[in-house]
């Protein structure tokens, strides 16, 4: 079991003063069967309303606030204690085959964390577009099984594809990621999702921290990680299993899962 403790500083600077200004955090990690956010606090510069917090209907914590005094800047500093005892999935043990798993998904009854279903459709965010679809058949093919495919795919994006900051930005559309074949780690979930969902299995975006190594004899550089993104996808019998594109890993506890 992992023990995590995080600070999240988000800062925003205004062109001209703001008289009143609602927000909506998204930065409390979850509490389910693989991680437990033992302590949580939010800072907010300068002084907030009452902070309401709530749980959206996909299980994420949201706190909800307003500034009602003039500003022309606002900080978000969120501090976390979380424990993960997440296990990486073997891929390799996942030997149901596609064809099988898209029969399930759509023959399966409504579940505590969400119908699977309602994350086989496109969005405006993970299109199906033919590319994509192309891209996604190259491994998920209906005889093939879902662990093989998901092995295949990872591997792909790690000798296929760059990271590169200054590729993209937050509205580069996933066409645009495929064809460069370059991007952040939200292209490369943007894609993966959209691609695995165009050939019929559910898929969801997760978004959260990841511990990342230095390079040998370096020390780490404090403030040189930000949010991570990575995909889930659902297998009857295992449940959610989280994969990164970004890095080609079967997620493990160095993943701290926020929404």
């Amino acid at each position: 079991m992992a023990h995590y403790s995080i600070s999240h500083v988000t800062t925003f600077h205004y062109s001209y003063p703001v008289a009143v200004s609602h927000h909506s955090a998204f930065l409390k990690p979850i509490s389910n069967a693989d991680q437990n956010c033992i302590n949580f606090k939010l800072a907010i510069a300068p002084g907030s309303t009452d902070v309401i917090e709530r749980t959206d209907y996909f299980g994420n914590t949201t706190q909800l606030f307003s500034i009602q005094k003039l500003h022309d800047r606002l900080e978000v500093e969120s501090t976390s204690l979380v424990e993960v005892n997440h296990q990486a999935v073997d891929l390799r043990s996942i030997q149901a085959t596609c064809e099988t798993v898209r029969s399930a998904i759509l023959k399966s009854p409504l579940r505590d964390d969400g119908d699977t279903r309602q994350f086989l459709y496109p969005t405006e965010l993970t299109p199906d577009i033919d590319a994509v679809k192309q891209f996604g058949q190259r491994f998920f093919t209906d005889k093939t099984p879902v662990g093989e495919a998901l092995l295949a795919m990872l591997s792909a994006f790690k000798d296929e594809f760059e990271f590169d900051n200054n590729a993209t930005d937050v509205n580069t559309p996933i066409a645009e990621s495929l064809k460069s074949k370059r991007g952040v780690c939200q292209d490369f979930t943007h894609l993966m999702l959209a691609a695995i969902r165009a050939c019929g299995l559910s898929a969801r975006y997760c978004s959260g921290y990841i511990l990342t190594h230095p390079p040998e004899g370096q020390p780490r550089l404090t403030g040189a990680d930000a949010s991570h993104a990575w995909v889930s996808v659902y297998v009857p019998n295992f449940g959610w299993v989280q994969v990164d594109p970004t890095n080609n890993a079967s997620c493990d506890d160095q993943y701290v899962l926020v929404a």
